[in-house]
């Protein structure tokens, strides 16, 4: 299924390219009036996700059929907006409008469905891995599409792309579940706690996104990179951008899929924080290092976006959420900030330093935010250690289980219900669960009679010890 998706991932992506920057989709002189077609894609994007966060419902119970009709509308707005200055018997503008709206609402459709399966069948690692690849997968597709089919060739590809990409989705439905028991998420449905550290964070990864975006010669839909002129050195430097998100995703991502959500995605900001100063000092590279600064910046691109996905999908794993609520509120939000970027920024050509300030300096709060966060619940009252070293000793006389035994040794340390749940990758309902049958077992009533209990006996112990 992860390889499904990430086919399917890197295709999608490619199709929006094929929008940006095909000679085949090259902007007609008769639409010049209409101003950037960028702002109707992302109106198109905008409208679905705002649909459904606030429906997700009515989308969950049409999702079947749904499933076919939006690719299909997809693949005919791509065809709209092609031949709309080719065609005489409708007016142009809104035939060209109505179809690359319609081709951007496909794209939302499609980011839903690929993240909703990577969340709820996927163990996190091969989620985050999936993601990276159809990002990875897209950078090289993107060159060999433009670098070396014609433009008839490259729209009649296009108006395929949606239909293909139902067929890899058809395919990962089949595939295999791979997570287990200490990878899943689904506190309880009541607990809304767990959001504390995602939603700030999906916030400012819009922002790193949208700014990213316009910081690069990918640009809102994927122009080629500006230092590799050529087919075989557009090529090339797409491989070099692939190689280099790979390996900074692994670092940053995969390797963190189980480390506590107040910390697991601060390098990854940080490194955006530092694509963006080398970004403003731009203009001071000249030839080779030139060429690997802009490699680097248009792989961070890439790198945020798979971040805000990754963000996504762990969203909803939490809380075992609807895929249709959480990708909508998360991509109409980053849908809403991009149209404003493409509309002030973007005829700029790269984005005004201040601009690349403030978003900096957003990233920055939410990381002194997150460790202060960190900070405070590794700082919660903790009982001296004497009352801590009988934990074991403790758990193994009251027949504790060994789940119960590690939320134990944790509880006695004074973590919060929270911090547990986070540590040890289960719902805080189950927390709850555990932590009911570990006063029931050690015959107490709350954590209070716990230290008390700890206490206890640590000097029956003591005793013991002196009487021998």
């Amino acid at each position: 299924m992860a390889a499904s998706v990430a086919s399917g991932w890197g295709l999608l992506a490619a199709w929006a390219d094929l929008f940006g920057h095909s000679p085949g989709f090259a902007e007609p002189s008769g639409l010049a009036g209409l101003g950037n077609m960028r702002v109707y894609w992302l109106a198109g994007l905008l409208t679905l996700a705002v649909s459904m966060a606030l429906f997700p419902r009515w989308f969950e119970r049409t999702q079947r059929t749904l499933f076919y009709c939006l690719p299909l509308a997809a693949s005919f707005g791509t065809m709209a907006f092609a031949v709309a200055c080719h065609q005489t018997f409708f007016p142009p503008e809104p035939v060209a409008l109505a179809g690359i709206a319609v081709a951007g609402a496909g794209y939302t459709w499609f980011t839903c469905l690929f993240c909703g399966m990577l969340a709820k069948t996927q163990c996190m690692s091969y989620a985050v891995g999936s993601i990276v690849a159809g990002l990875a997968l897209k950078t090289v597709l993107g060159s060999w599409f433009t670098g070396f089919l014609d433009a008839a060739a490259q729209v009649g590809l296009a108006i395929a792309l949606p239909l293909v990409i139902v067929g890899f989705t058809l395919v990962a439905e089949r595939g295999v579940d791979t997570r287990i028991a200490d990878d899943e998420w689904k506190p309880a449905a009541s607990d809304k706690v767990v959001y504390r550290y995602l939603a700030p964070q999906i916030v400012v990864a819009v922002l790193a996104v949208a700014t990213t975006r316009v910081l690069t010669p990918l640009g809102f839909f994927g122009d080629p990179l500006n230092l590799f002129t050529g087919a075989l050195s557009a090529a090339m430097g797409s491989v070099a951008v692939g190689a280099v998100l790979v390996a900074l995703s692994y670092i940053l991502l995969v390797r963190r899929a189980k480390v506590h959500l107040s910390k697991r995605f601060m390098p990854a900001f940080l490194v955006v924080i530092f694509a963006f100063f080398l970004s403003a000092t731009g203009t001071s590279y000249h030839g080779f290092l030139a060429a690997v600064v802009e490699v680097f910046i248009t792989a961070i691109e890439a790198l945020s976006h798979a971040l805000f996905w990754t963000i996504a999908v762990t969203a909803i794993r939490l809380k075992d959420a609807s895929p249709f609520r959480v990708v909508g509120l998360s991509a109409g939000l980053y849908d809403a900030v991009s149209i404003v970027w493409v509309m002030c920024f973007f005829s700029l050509g790269v984005v005004n330093n201040g601009v690349i300030i403030v978003v900096a300096f957003a990233i920055v709060a939410l990381v002194m935010w997150l460790t202060d966060r960190n900070e405070q619940e590794a700082s919660t009252v903790v009982p001296p250690a004497l009352l801590v070293d009988r934990r074991a000793e403790i758990a193994e006389a009251h027949g504790l289980s060994p789940r119960e035994t590690e939320v134990f040794m944790l509880l006695a340390q004074g973590r919060s219900r929270a911090y547990i749940s986070e540590e040890l990758v289960v719902s805080e309902g189950t927390i709850k669960t555990h932590i009911s049958h570990i006063y029931a077992k050690l015959g107490i009533h709350g954590r209070q009679e716990m230290f008390d209990l700890l206490l206890a006996e640590e000097k029956h112990a003591d005793k013991k010890i002196q009487n021998t």
